[in-house]
């Protein structure tokens, strides 16, 4: 099943400042309000004001990134002028380090060391980086309980779909619920900005590549995280929002079909078709070569190659075969199986169309079947349903009947053999 669930993480938050009243008139007059309705209202209203502060600080955070490009490229252009007029070679533009495995989340961030008010941010800036990668120890290390408390206890967590989960209790469910279904799951994270609203409210953006399970593909999104700090002193997150991203890399859309890779073999009645897929061109298609056999004898061969459409955003394939053929189909992947919606142009000049569809048993068994198959101008029935396996790989050293029985003797001479060098005189004599 193609690349799929994903992990919420991120997005945001604000705070809402409550402004000064006229002291020279007297407060109106209100009912008394239980307290746990006021809490809630003060809830919905900070909640409120947080949506709006994000918006805010999140067009604020790309025109600073915007700023932060033209002043850096400015500076790399007179660093350039001054070495020219030196007459020495300009030094290259530098990049981002990228994450290693022991320190996995990138830090390629832009941070601002003072806020509107003169608050120094350094050491939040550690604090908050800090934070993030401690967020990818415990998500890769399946602590649930370590994620959920780096969020404040009414704060929001909003995923890439806009499900909403509110609290740190049901935050913690929800990190549990993903672990138990995605367990071989792996996530790093890149920040790439953090804003401060004031001394105690930050606004960090970045991205998250998820890998669900060793065989498929990343997904990758987007966030916003609002962080708070407490009385403490200690950052925590009060909402935090995913934005999908699309993933356009030929080879990790192919994942899903790696399975493929190998020798297989299906049988149905006097037919039997062998087929061996391996990847091709830098990984970026998967080949398949491919004979029928009818009654022992060859009937038509072909191959089949598949790739990563990135115009039509889909798997596409071509098919290829030894009478003349030739077809293309697009790969739609519904729940266990692969639909192929395939066209093309028989040897013979007719044309035609139908959808394979691909259905998994396991990593060893998967079974094929033709449907709403058009030859020409006739409409013709569905093929049976033939079912596929992985080809067994050769034994290993076999060996002849007539090697084999040599080599029984040979095994069975050695005891009479070592027993008459142990009783042999030692000076050789009979």
């Amino acid at each position: 099943m193609v690349r799929t669930a994903i992990v919420c993480l991120l997005a945001m938050l604000a705070v809402v400042m409550a402004g000064g009243v006229k002291a020279q008139q007297p407060p109106a007059k209100t009912p008394p309000v239980a307290p746990a309705e006021a809490a809630k209202k003060a809830l919905e209203a900070t909640q409120k004001g947080a949506q709006t502060a994000v918006q805010n600080a999140q067009g604020a955070a790309k025109a600073a990134q915007q700023d932060a490009a033209a002043r850096a490229a400015a500076a790399q252009k007179a660093a350039a002028a001054q070495a020219a007029q030196a007459g020495q070679k300009p030094a290259p533009p530098t990049k981002g380090t990228p994450a290693t495995k022991d320190s996995p989340t990138k830090t390629a961030v832009d941070t601002v060391a003072k806020d509107a008010s003169g608050t120094d941010h350094s050491a939040d800036d550690e604090a908050l980086m800090n934070l993030a990668v401690e967020f990818d120890k415990a998500y890769n290390a399946r602590d649930a309980k370590s994620l959920a408390d780096m969020f404040s206890p009414d704060a929001q967590m909003i995923d890439a779909d806009g499900t909403t989960v509110q609290g740190r209790e049901d935050i913690l469910k929800a990190f549990e619920e993903i672990f138990a279904n995605e367990p071989e799951g792996l996530i790093e994270t890149e920040v790439t900005d953090l804003r401060y609203l004031g001394p105690a409210v930050a606004i960090e953006t970045g991205r998250t590549v998820l890998i669900p399970a060793p065989d498929q593909p990343a997904v990758v999104n987007e966030y916003t995280a609002v962080h708070m700090k407490s009385k403490e002193g200690k950052w925590l997150m009060t909402m935090a929002r995913d934005t999908p991203t699309e993933v356009n890399d030929q080879t990790e859309n192919l994942i899903p079909l790696s399975f493929l890779i190998g020798d297989w073999v299906d049988e149905s009645g006097d037919a039997v078709v062998k087929t061996t897929y391996d990847w091709s061109d830098g990984d970026k298609f998967i080949v398949g070569k491919f004979s029928v056999q009818l009654q022992g004898e060859e009937a038509f061969s072909g191959t089949q190659r598949i790739g990563w459409d990135p115009l039509a955003r889909k798997v596409r394939s071509w098919v290829f075969d030894s009478n003349g053929g030739f077809q293309e189909g697009l790969w739609t992947n519904v729940e266990d199986q692969w639909l192929v919606n395939y066209r093309g142009v028989s040897g013979e000049g007719e044309v035609t169309s139908g959808t394979s569809v691909m259905t998994m048993i396991d990593l060893n068994r998967w079974s094929w079947q033709s449907r709403d198959r058009i030859v020409g101008n006739e409409l013709l029935d569905d093929t049976p349903e033939v079912f596929v396996v992985r080809k067994a790989p050769p034994p290993v050293d076999v060996l002849s009947e007539e090697e084999a029985a040599a080599e029984k003797a040979a095994l069975e001479a050695i005891p009479a053999a070592v027993e008459q060098t142990v009783t042999a005189p030692a000076d050789g004599t009979k």
